[in-house]
């Protein structure tokens, strides 16, 4: 742990933070509240004294001890909530369900789903006063569609969790996860101006944060553009597209990397179509136009 600011702690995630770990938040300010639980289980020198777990979203390396603190209250954007309510939720959100799931929890090491109780729901604009502290609830969805970040009012700080600022660029390879509305996110994001930007998986960052996000969206159009060259090449159905590696370098003969790459190309092409760039034939071909 790190004190990045008065009340403000750093928790660093096992593997640096790489999944299936991923960076929590931990605040001490008269009350104490720990945003995420995937740092990895050291966290259970923390379960005593947190009084609140708030989680940004439903994924597995952020959720994956939650069971450590049984004594505390959970809140998550009611979005995502089914997906650790239940397996059936968790799912259902993130279509692994088509997928055979026993080689998605090869990739995240986690053989045990365990049910979370959810305690609130967060709702953009709430707020958490600690004390001192005020910590007011983002909505930034798209890489889920409950995905939240967390504005510490005090410090212009942003714990932004899955705008993660990665060099593999943002990740929406759900059922449930909307490529447009994760560039709106980003957007969003740049207007706030922090002046220090935590995330789930990156060290903290401040300098050049507006550049790094817009190099971070300008991944988006680069993937826009990859997929109208291969189009440009040869119209291709969407299990074609899927397999010229242009999210995923490489798939490691994996079906549910796959499954994943697939669900991104075919939510850059619906956002292509309606943008008038690509079109679709009657025999399931793309053609760009």
């Amino acid at each position: 742990m790190r004190e990045i600011r008065p009340g403000v702690w750093f928790i660093k995630g096992e593997n640096r933070g790489r999944y299936p770990y991923a960076h929590s938040l931990y605040f001490e300010d008269g009350e104490t509240l720990l945003v995420d639980t995937g740092a990895g289980p050291f966290l259970k020198e923390l379960s005593d004294k947190t009084g609140q777990v708030v989680l940004s979203h439903y994924h597995r390396d952020h959720v994956a001890c939650n069971h450590l603190f049984a004594g505390a209250s959970f809140s998550i954007h009611e979005d995502d909530a089914a997906g650790v309510e239940t397996m059936e939720g968790f799912l259902s959100l993130s279509g692994l369900d088509q997928v055979d799931i026993e080689s998605y929890w090869k990739i995240v090491k986690q053989s045990n789903f365990t049910a979370t109780k959810i305690d609130n729901y967060l709702r953009e604009g709430d707020s958490f006063d600690l004390g001192r502290l005020k910590i007011q609830v983002l909505h930034l969805p798209g890489h889920t569609p409950g995905h939240c970040g967390f504005l510490i009012e005090n410090y212009n700080t942003v714990f932004a969790a899955d705008i993660d600022l990665s060099t593999f660029g943002p990740w929406y390879g759900n059922a449930s996860s909307d490529v447009v509305q994760f560039r709106q996110s980003i957007r969003r994001l740049r207007s706030l101006k922090p002046e220090l930007l935590i995330t789930g998986h990156e060290r903290p960052v401040e300098d050049e944060i507006d550049q790094k996000l817009q190099a971070y969206e300008a991944v988006l159009d680069q993937r826009d553009q990859d997929i109208i060259a291969a189009l440009k090449r040869r119209p291709a159905t969407l299990k074609e597209l899927s397999e010229k590696n242009i999210i995923y370098r490489r798939h490691y003969g994996q079906e549910v990397l796959l499954y994943f790459e697939r669900n991104m190309i075919q939510k850059h092409l619906e956002s292509l179509i309606i943008r008038g760039m690509v079109i679709k034939t009657e025999d399931g071909l793309y053609e760009a136009l």
